[in-house]
Order: structure tokens, then C-alpha cells, then sequence
């Protein structure tokens, strides 16, 4: 259970409200995620700016863009991370078996010399938060100067503001998201929704 309560347009103040309301009216879902932002009202717009230009508008290709944030959301334990981008990846190209060798890339032949660079910049500055200087030279030969910055926004992004948020203040998966979870994690996150609910029934009696 989330440890904050998630705003709703009709709760949301300043930017957030307008932002809510928009969403809304285009029939879409409010994320938790985006609920548990509203609460600090003028962030939410800019946090949804951030994260669509590094969705939209750069310069990474979609397939290495979502391999990287699967690859943040082992590192740094983001379930709710992971199963949100699970269908992104796959939209992209990323294939069912790259999603799944992901954890022991290392071990895995099925990703090339670009791919591979750019995973080890990714463990180095998410896992390690300082990326030695042959990791560095190795994304640069793979990636240009503008591709290198980029991928590091997106490391900087998911790897810490994102999951940081998810991580700490315990957001709840959305139920429409459970089956892009691990098996295990899935039926943990099942058990876990039924405890909520147990305990709001209990509140209620």
C-alpha cells in the first residue's frame, strides 16, 4: 500500500489539477505514479515534460531507449517501472527472449557490440552512480555525443527520480499491469492487493 494517498483532479491544486483534468477528459488512466506526484502541485507538470521528451522527442532509438529503462528497473527493484515499460519494449522490437536473458546480459550472445556498450554504461551509472572511463569510451564509440547525453538523462531520469519516487513512497501497481510482471512477483503483488482490500474492508466494518 502506497504510503501517500493519490490525489484526484477534484483534490489536485495548481499545475496538477489542470494536468489531471486534461488526462481525464482524453479518456485516459491516471497512474498512481502521477496521483502520488500531484500531491506537490506544480511538479507534476514539468515531471511529465521531462519524461515525454525523453520518450517522444529524442534521439535514442525506441529499442535501446527501452531496453536501458528495463535494465534501470532491475538494478534500482522498480517492479512498478518494469511492468509499465514491458509493453513499450516490446512495441519497440525488444524480442521476449532479450527480456528475459536482460538480468545476465552479460552471458547473453543475443545483443550486439551497441547494445552492449550502452548496457554497461547503464550498470555502471545507475548501479555504481560513476561510469569509469573505458565504459565511457566504449558507449562513445557505439553512440554519438548527443546519444551519450541523452542516455545518461534517461539514466538520470528512471534511475533516480522515477524509481526513487516508486521506491519510497511504495506505489501500488495498477491492476492492468500485473501480467507484464515476473510470475513471482506478479502472484505477490495479487496477495498483496488482497490484503489491502482486507484491510479496507476491515476499516469499513
Amino acid at each position: 500500500m502506497a504510503r501517500v494517498s493519490y490525489a484526484t483532479p477534484s483534490q489536485a491544486t495548481g499545475d496538477a489539477h489542470e494536468v489531471m483534468a486534461k488526462i481525464k477528459e482524453r479518456g485516459e488512466e491516471i497512474l498512481n505514479l502521477h496521483r502520488a506526484i500531484a500531491r506537490s502541485p506544480n511538479s507534476l507538470r514539468n515531471f511529465l515534460r521531462l519524461g515525454t521528451s525523453l520518450l517522444v522527442h529524442g534521439q535514442l532509438p525506441p529499442v535501446l531507449r527501452e531496453l536501458v529503462i528495463l535494465r534501470i528497473a532491475q538494478i534500482t527493484g522498480a517492479d512498478y517501472e518494469w511492468a509499465h515499460h514491458v509493453p513499450l519494449a516490446k512495441h519497440a522490437g525488444v524480442s521476449d527472449e532479450q527480456i528475459a536473458r536482460l538480468q545476465d546480459w552479460t552471458a547473453f550472445d543475443g545483443f550486439d557490440a551497441r547494445v552492449r556498450a550502452v548496457l554497461r554504461y547503464v550498470d555502471a551509472a545507475v548501479g555504481d552512480r560513476l561510469v569509469p572511463d573505458d565504459v565511457f569510451e566504449a558507449a562513445r564509440s557505439q553512440l554519438s555525443e548527443d546519444e551519450i547525453v541523452e542516455l545518461t538523462l534517461v539514466c538520470g531520469f528512471w534511475g533516480g527520480m522515477v524509481a526513487c519516487v516508486l521506491r519510497s513512497l511504495q506505489i501500488d501497481l495498477e491492476p492492468s499491469f500485473r501480467r507484464y510482471l515476473p510470475r513471482e512477483k506478479a502472484v505477490a503483488e495479487e496477495q498483496a492487493e488482497e490484503q489491502r482490500r482486507a484491510q479496507r474492508r476491515g476499516a469499513r466494518d
